[in-house]
């Protein structure tokens, strides 16, 4: 893949002190790296999106990314919020999907299909995420569930290229557990096969997520198909996520994992 990314999720983590302290000291670590390669998202929670995005303060090389938005345009919906307010504010990216939101808030593929196509209305980009459990992959069904979660959570969606894959397997998010290199790469080159033949599309970027570190991420990375990677844990500690960083620009284009 021509184009990288790199997504630091926080999920329900960090105050506003600790968000501001994080930002003001990876920015400086930043300025010092070629960023030209790469597009860099930073997902904290909504209450601190305003504040981290007046730190970026239009930077060209990160972007401020959400953890999620909501399937309707307005509404009465307590608690929620929508895409046009999020574009509002200079958010770039959104996270569909996740397989916490999927669990959790029992969010399914028609319902994110909404929110994919609410996403591309407001000219942000959905990086819709996939990924099978545990018991999917031992019994077999993992490639089936996978393709199912694609179909149908892009489900009418036109614009293809302006959407990302995230390819999260369930059993290896924020367990320390990390799929294999050859799971990886055979799982990315399935997701390209099915964006491919489904949407005639070679050019959708796909991002490994699960417990990517900086131990393991140059290996990842180097995987083909691998387009960049969407960070939970490692990304909530600047001196990890800037050797995350590091690994995705040393990103080779070779024929495998190494």
């Amino acid at each position: 893949m021509d184009k990288k990314y790199l997504i630091g999720n926080w999920k329900m983590y960090k105050t506003i002190q600790e968000a501001t302290s994080f930002m003001q000291h990876l920015l400086p670590q930043l300025e010092a790296i070629d960023r030209s390669s790469f597009t860099l998202f930073i997902a904290p929670a909504f209450v601190h999106l305003p504040a981290i995005g007046a730190l970026l303060n239009g930077s060209t090389f990160m972007q401020l990314g959400a953890q999620n938005c909501h399937h309707e345009p307005e509404g009465a919906f307590t608690g929620e919020v929508s895409a046009a307010m999020l574009a509002d504010i200079g958010v770039g990216g959104v996270l569909i999907g996740h397989s916490e939101r999927r669990i959790y808030q029992k969010e399914d593929h028609r319902l994110l299909a909404k929110k994919v196509k609410r996403v591309l209305e407001k000219g942000m980009q959905p990086f819709l995420c996939c990924g099978e459990s545990l018991e999917d992959r031992r019994n077999g069904r993992h490639k089936a569930v996978v393709q199912q979660q694609i179909q149908e959570s892009l489900d009418g969606i036109k614009e293809i290229e302006k959407v990302a894959i995230a390819y999260e397997p369930v059993w290896a998010i924020g367990t320390g557990e990390v799929a294999c290199l050859e799971v990886i790469e055979a799982m990315h080159s399935f997701i390209k096969e099915i964006l491919w033949h489904q949407y005639g599309s070679k050019n959708v970027p796909i991002l490994y997520g699960g417990s990517c570190n900086p131990q393991n991420a140059k290996a990842i990375f180097n995987c083909p198909n691998v387009a960049g990677g969407l960070i939970g844990g490692a990304s909530l500690r600047v001196d990890d996520f800037i050797k995350i960083v590091t690994a995705l620009l040393e990103q080779k284009d070779g024929t495998n994992c190494n």
